[in-house]
């Protein structure tokens, strides 16, 4: 067998070792001391593919180095610091409570109403998925979700779906909003501002019409009126007052940092982790000035920050980087430079043409692949594109890559961990309903979001 194919084979059974994992065996469970912890088990698929092509020889260690060093603007280090930071903030603000705020705020105002309420999940996602990460707010809305639609005695999957849907739509706006995005618009040097500036009309057009094609599929089950139950008031969610202020402050500031960054010619994974960084400073500080007044040093270490890193997704570490040396392997074997060729050959200089070829292919390929590694795998494919066509091609592999995770329960990480969480709650939503409804919006909604791509293209 000749390197090149045991390099794409290689490839393609750590992708399917790692969708095997998290369909069948989601989670390890890691004994330390009395403690039982769970831990993601995913990475170990993606970890097959470098080490069978260090034992294989097919990359030697110089070759292993340059894949992690990255290439130009892609810093592998950088991407997972700046996905890690936006994390750490995110899941402070949710042990903060306002995550749980937004959603009671979100139940008081559409009252007894079906479709109120329908309409004011989506928005409420939406507008946390623009300045937080879609993973965190799929995961933390979910529960109450569910927990509030078995109080009211109705169907939890019109607003389920709803939920799950908004935050992969309008996670495509900010380059925060997926680590596909970053991942991309790392590669490529793509700053805060310019990709929002060619990214909010295709997601405005793209989350208008989800929402729309979602009324219509659920618009008789959301009809009836529903009983609300007291949830109680919707500040007494926020269990640290003065820490969500400050947590919404820092991110704001971290969001605004951004924007500028490219300007200050400042790496944005800096700016990140500066904000990150500031966080877990004024927490400890905080913890520590109360321990001396009270004379209680137990809790000297901020328990917010401590419960802050236990959450964080660390898996992604050991995940990301595999993938990164699998796909320097595919680069050396000119694999990615074949596939890009061939679109390049196939498009020719239609700006429209690279949009859609890349924007459904990518759609198609994570639901094979899951989206970061498809991204991973685009990313080297991207270098053959044309340079006039180059940005074209980027953007709509970003489209896909968040969109195509609303096809199946399969393209993207945080599907799988929310289809485990429905499983545990008795949630009968099988993989085929999920894909009916996927089938029903997503292919629609990839349409409009890239003829709106195209269009900005062509004007």
């Amino acid at each position: 067998m000749n390197g090149k194919l045991a390099v794409e084979l290689l490839f393609l059974a750590s992708s399917l070792a790692t969708i095997i994992l998290i369909l069948r065996r989601p989670y390890l469970y890691v004994r330390l001391g009395r403690r039982e912890s769970k831990v993601s088990s995913y990475f170990l698929g993606a970890l097959t593919g470098p080490v069978m092509i260090m034992v294989l020889g097919l990359l030697n260690y110089t070759q292993v180095l340059a894949g992690l060093e990255g290439d130009g603007h892609l810093n592998p280090f950088g991407i997972l610091i700046l996905f890690l930071s936006m994390v750490f903030l995110s899941i402070f603000l949710d042990i903060a409570g306002f995550f749980e705020f937004c959603a009671r705020s979100a139940l008081r105002f559409a009252g007894n109403d079906g479709r109120r309420l329908f309409f004011t999940f989506y928005a409420t996602v939406s507008f946390l998925t623009l300045f937080t990460s879609n993973d965190i707010v799929v995961l933390t809305f979910t529960p109450f979700i569910y927990y509030f639609t078995r109080e009211a005695g109705i169907s939890p999957k019109p607003y389920l779906i709803a939920e799950f849907f908004a935050a992969n739509t309008w996670s495509m706006m900010l380059y925060i909003g997926n680590p596909t995005n970053i991942l991309l618009a790392s590669a490529f040097g793509l700053g805060f501002g310019k990709y929002l500036q060619w990214m909010a009309l295709p997601t405005i057009g793209a989350g208008t019409g989800n929402l729309l094609l979602l009324y219509l599929l659920f618009r008789r089950e959301i009809s009836r009126p529903i009983v609300v139950k007291e949830s109680g008031r919707p500040s007494d969610a926020i269990t640290d007052r003065t820490g969500a202020a400050l947590g919404l402050l820092l991110l704001a500031g971290c969001v605004v940092a951004l924007t500028i960054a490219p300007s200050l010619k400042l790496e944005m994974w800096i700016v990140s982790l500066f904000f990150a960084i500031a966080l877990a400073a004024i927490l400890m500080m905080r913890s520590s000035y109360v321990a001396v007044i009270r004379r209680n040093f137990k809790d000297a270490i901020s328990p917010h920050v401590r419960s802050t890193l236990w959450r964080m997704p660390w898996p992604v570490v050991p995940f990301l980087i595999s993938l990164f040396i699998t796909v320097e392997a595919l680069r050396v074997y000119g694999v990615t430079s074949e596939v890009g060729r061939a679109f390049a050959g196939l498009l020719g200089s239609s700006p429209a043409g690279h949009v859609f070829v890349y924007g459904f292919s990518s759609a198609l390929a994570a639901n094979v692949l899951n989206n970061i590694p498809m991204t991973v795998a685009f990313a080297a494919v991207l270098r053959s594109a044309p340079a006039d066509q180059l940005l074209g091609a980027i953007l709509a592999t970003t489209v896909g890559s968040n969109l195509g995770a609303n096809i199946t329960p399969i393209g993207a990480l945080a599907g799988i961990m929310w289809m485990s969480i429905l499983r545990n709650k008795g949630v009968d939503l099988s993989f085929w309903e999920f894909m009916r409804y996927g089938l029903l919006t997503t292919p629609m909604t990839l349409f409009i979001c890239l003829g709106v791509l195209a269009i900005e293209f062509a004007i």
